[in-house]
């Protein structure tokens, strides 16, 4: 699930995107505020996605308990000029009927 995840947000994907997530998620990049609800994550990452070139992100651990699931690594970006950047994340997931429910990033996105 971790993987097929990175792929749509490495890849921009909105649309696949949204087959992970429950319509009433919270979401939370780094020190943003929250974003409550599918539709309000989608388009906040819709425009995340659109001021970097391209993000890949490499997965050094993944954890799950009961309705938890954990990971950690690197993310790698290019930003427009073509400058890059890689920073560390980690992610925690809370599931609900197998999509995700509470999605928080922890990562300091302030050098992007």
């Amino acid at each position: 699930m971790i993987a097929a995840l990175y792929n749509a947000v490495d890849g921009k994907n909105t649309s696949d995107l949204g087959e992970f997530l429950a319509d009433d998620l919270r979401f939370q990049l780094g020190n943003f505020d929250e974003v409550r609800g599918k539709d309000a994550v989608l388009e906040t990452n819709e425009a995340f996605f659109q001021i970097i070139d391209r993000m890949t992100h490499r997965i050094d651990g993944t954890w799950a308990q009961g309705d938890d699931i954990i990971c950690k690594g690197e993310v790698h970006y290019k930003r427009l000029d073509q400058s890059e950047l890689s920073l560390p994340f980690a992610t925690v997931l809370r599931m609900k009927s197998g999509l995700i429910q509470d999605y928080q990033i922890y990562v300091d996105v302030t050098p992007l």
